[in-house]
């Protein structure tokens, strides 16, 4: 069952997940120096597999998103632009499927959700502007995760700037399996996201 899910709910407690391997030494870095508990979360799998350089000495903010890809103007003019909020291995399946969505003459505005609590509504917010429509590729389960919460605050905040539901794309309450075949069928992966943009094109959502 997820971590995130349990994490979450502790009052106090400011949350961050890098998913890169400059981001982890800057947040970790900001994480030391702040004067409340911090929890970290780390994908250690893909943190072997990135290569890159970390600017010694740099800290980074521990309660900011980063805008990963900004969809075109022309897309966002023509209605064709969604809003993906994701985290961890989430970041890297969007980034797979980005170029078969810009084929169909789609765009998103990829956003990592950097800080987990508190939540940078102000990023949000201006994505949705201009998209009006968000997907959320979420590693944690349906009941009382990550998306659950980030679902619960754009309705609650930014309800005038939707022209759809948002659109959770989480795992089920249930355990991950331990076989990997099986696994496939219960994380939502990047293809779910084509899937979730495509829907909002066909007002499917």
């Amino acid at each position: 069952i997820s971590a995130m899910a349990y994490i979450m709910g502790i009052p106090g407690l400011k949350i961050g997940a890098a998913a890169s391997p400059d981001a982890a030494y800057g947040m970790t870095k900001s994480m030391i120096r702040d004067n409340g508990p911090c929890f970290l979360f780390l994908p250690v799998k893909m943190m072997k597999e990135t290569k890159g350089h970390a600017a010694v000495g740099e800290c980074m903010p521990i309660n900011k998103c980063k805008l990963v890809h900004k969809a075109s103007d022309d897309a966002v003019a023509g209605g064709r632009a969604v809003t993906v909020l994701t985290y961890l291995h989430g970041l890297k399946e969007c980034q797979s499927v980005l170029p078969e969505i810009q084929a169909e003459g789609l765009d998103i505005d990829l956003i990592e959700l950097r800080s987990l609590k508190p939540l940078d509504m102000e990023t949000i917010r201006d994505s949705l502007a201009r998209t009006h429509k968000v997907a959320i590729l979420d590693e944690s389960t349906n009941s009382g995760g990550v998306g659950a919460t980030v679902s619960a605050l754009i309705h609650e905040q930014c309800f005038d700037l939707l022209d759809a539901p948002v659109k959770r794309l989480c795992m089920d309450d249930a355990p991950v399996p331990y076989a990997s075949s099986m696994e496939v069928a219960v994380v939502k992966r990047g293809s779910d996201v084509v899937k979730a943009v495509f829907d909002f094109m066909l007002k499917k959502i």
